[in-house]
């Protein structure tokens, strides 16, 4: 018989080996298994607040004064500077670009027409780029008045931007109040301007609102009205030469939005009203049952919008959730929508290790949650109207947003 050579000896040590010490597994670093912990910065910046690409700067529009307009800020909110005051105001929703030469905002300038907040949707607002030191500013978007691009976007490498654009511009352009998804070439030179632009999502009568894109600049995410009246779903769109190949993200009744991928691709940290009892929630329940058509969502979405986010009767809450694509596996990452906090839009700094985002609600007293506690209720106004909260100051670094009805808080999440 044959005595086993030095190779096959070796072989089956490492296989004992192997089965004595199991190959240590490297955890995927934004898994659904890894706890997501979140604390509340000590600056407050305005809503939608975005890094610049070396993560010194935190652009976001506050209102110090000159109305809301985009001001740089270190993270520990020193050295806050306006660049955008030489511009009317209101100027909102910064986007820096990944080059880190021009920084994006929504303006309603050169339109008598307006409505809502320029970036967040309504009428009126157009895309507009502007170097870092508040010179040059060029309008990208030229558009009727009548109609709205917000929720803008850069890709990841910086010469692509995604948009919703809305059409009530029915004099000039056949608009008819519907929204469409639109993408486009960025071309820096000799000035920046557009090029190639295309509707990748057509214009049925659905709600739409653009999100962050893929990391590896495959498409992006956005949140469409489907199925039932203002159902309203996260879906992932795929650009290909025909438009979008569109994958649904979500499943659920409530309202899903705002969404960007985990730095590594594998999963989606969305923001939802899901799992607490609201006006939006009961609405939302009653469209799913009863399958209401959807074909009228473009006038329900402002009146159920108001009605179901922007009073403190009974107003919806969210938080934030973690999908993953392929299984739709979804884990609830936050719980400040127990506290009637409202969760809007979120953005990784360059390292991908901090989420950052600012939220809002009506303070305790004025807010009427549901299911209604009429005791606690009445305690709570009491309180409030025999000690209502301090005006806010002017020139406090730390200001964010807030007045006698609303507070807004800073919060850091980051995964364990």
């Amino acid at each position: 018989m044959r005595k086993p050579g030095v190779a096959v000896l070796a072989g089956v040590l490492v296989a004992l080996v192997a089965t004595v010490v199991p190959a240590r597994a490297t955890p995927a670093r934004y898994g659904m298994e890894r706890p997501f912990d979140v604390h509340t910065h000590p600056v407050t910046f305005g809503q939608a607040p975005a890094f610049t690409p070396d993560g010194k700067w935190v652009a976001s529009h506050e209102d110090l004064g000159q109305g809301e307009q985009i001001y740089l800020t270190h993270l520990d909110g020193s050295a806050r500077h306006c660049i955008t005051c030489a511009q009317p105001a209101p100027n909102m929703v910064p986007q820096v670009r990944p080059q880190g030469d021009r920084i994006l905002y929504h303006s309603w300038q050169g339109h008598s027409i307006t409505l809502g907040a320029p970036g967040f949707g309504g009428l009126g607002s157009t895309v507009w780029v502007v170097k870092p030191d508040g010179s040059d500013p060029v309008n990208l978007t030229q558009t009727q008045e009548g109609e709205d691009d917000y929720h803008a976007y850069w890709s990841p490498d910086g010469n692509h931007l995604v948009w919703a654009h809305l059409n009530w511009n029915f004099v000039t352009d056949g608009g008819d109040g519907k929204w469409d998804v639109r993408v486009a070439d960025y071309v820096p030179t000799p000035r920046p301007h557009l090029a190639n632009m295309r509707v990748v999502r057509p214009a049925n009568g659905h709600f739409y609102e653009t999100q962050w894109w893929a990391p590896d600049g495959s498409g992006f995410l956005y949140t469409e009205s489907s199925g039932n009246a203002m159902n309203l779903e996260l879906y992932f769109c795929r650009l290909t030469a025909k438009g979008c190949a569109v994958t649904r993200l979500t499943d659920d009744p409530s309202w899903d939005e705002q969404a960007i991928f985990t730095p590594d691709g594998a999963s989606v940290v969305f923001m939802s009203a899901r799992g607490r009892p609201s006006l939006w929630n009961t609405w939302a329940s009653t469209s799913w049952s009863a399958q209401l058509p959807a074909d009228l969502d473009y006038l329900l979405t402002l009146p159920l919008f108001e009605a179901g986010f922007l009073q403190p009767v009974g107003a919806a809450s969210t938080d934030l959730y973690q999908v993953e694509p392929g299984t739709r596996a979804t884990r609830r990452l936050t719980h400040d929508g127990d506290d009637g906090w409202i969760t809007p839009e979120f953005t990784w700094d360059p390292s991908g290790r901090l989420l950052l985002w600012t939220e809002q609600r009506y303070r305790d007293g004025p807010r009427v949650s549901l299911p209604l506690d009429a005791m606690a209720q009445a305690r709570q106004l009491a309180d409030f109207l025999q000690h209502p909260p301090p005006a806010p100051d002017q020139g406090a670094v730390d200001k964010g947003r807030p007045n006698a009805l609303l507070e807004a808080r800073t919060r850091i999440g980051t995964f364990r």
